[in-house]
């Protein structure tokens, strides 16, 4: 496995096996290792990427908006020789996977426990924007995570999550900027618009119902897969890291065909 720490601002990155290239991002707060559990049940199959989010794990670098670290990500996967990957993203990278997938070249979009509706959470933050931004925030975002569900994560898979998991509110309102500065209906217009280019196949899993929302922006894109996977909650990828490294070979080997 080759693994890179490289200097601020470029991104940290794991990389092994061949064959097709798979790009995994993680979410808000932890980094690239929460997908050693899938990446590992891969046995080399696949040529996995995964990368650490600017001001995440061993990446250096500011808190950007998505768009930022679209651009960031394709002069990593430049850099690699790396051409139509599939691209998976969880919690907040989904969003970013899928405007990546809108702008650039990919074979596939893998959309993990959230889709394009940002509408209801846009909305949540500027409710509680006040508390967010000042000594609250600890509290509030203690709520935030208990909602996560991980505690569905059986262990040794749970140790591992809960060491990459760092959080600083310095980082957290970045990433949360554009959110917290843009009228909501105006952020759900904009990713809307922003991803009406996407024609790649696409697999979306969520560890709970998909809302109406999700759901129809998702039969948005012209060759979708919707999956709920009971019980699962927010990292259902990894309350069963088998089922879904399973799944997203098969997705793979979906994408690999000739259209």
């Amino acid at each position: 496995m080759a693994t890179e720490k490289a200097p601020a601002p470029a991104l940290a990155y794991d990389m092994e096996g061949s064959g097709t290239p798979v790009v995994f991002l993680h979410g808000l707060t932890f980094d690239r290792r929460v997908w050693r559990p899938i990446t590992q049940r891969l046995d080399g199959s696949i040529r996995s990427i995964a990368i650490d989010l600017p001001a995440h794990g061993d990446s250096g670098g500011e808190p950007t908006d998505l768009e930022g670290v679209a651009r960031q990500l394709r002069q990593l996967l430049d850099s690699l020789s790396v051409e139509r990957p599939v691209v998976v993203g969880h919690s907040m990278s989904a969003g970013l996977a899928a405007l990546y997938a809108s702008a650039h070249p990919v074979r596939g979009l893998v959309l993990v426990d959230q889709a394009t509706e940002v509408l209801p959470f846009a909305q949540m933050l500027h409710q509680i924007a006040p508390m967010l931004r000042g000594p609250a925030f600890w509290q509030v975002w203690q709520r935030f995570e208990d909602s996560l569900g991980l505690d569905r994560i059986p262990e040794p898979t749970r140790t591992l999550v809960l060491e990459t998991h760092v959080v600083k509110q310095d980082v957290v309102l970045g990433y949360w900027a554009q959110v917290l500065e843009t009228e909501p209906a105006d952020l759900q217009a904009w990713i809307d618009g922003a991803t009406t280019g996407i024609e790649t196949p696409c697999l979306a899993v969520f560890g709970r119902p998909a809302t109406d929302g999700e759901r129809q922006r998702l039969g948005r894109l012209p060759d979708t897969e919707v999956e709920e996977w009971s019980g699962g909650g927010h990292f259902v990828h990894l309350v069963d890291p088998g089922r879904f490294a399973r799944r997203l070979r098969v997705f793979v080997e979906h994408c690999d065909q000739p259209d």
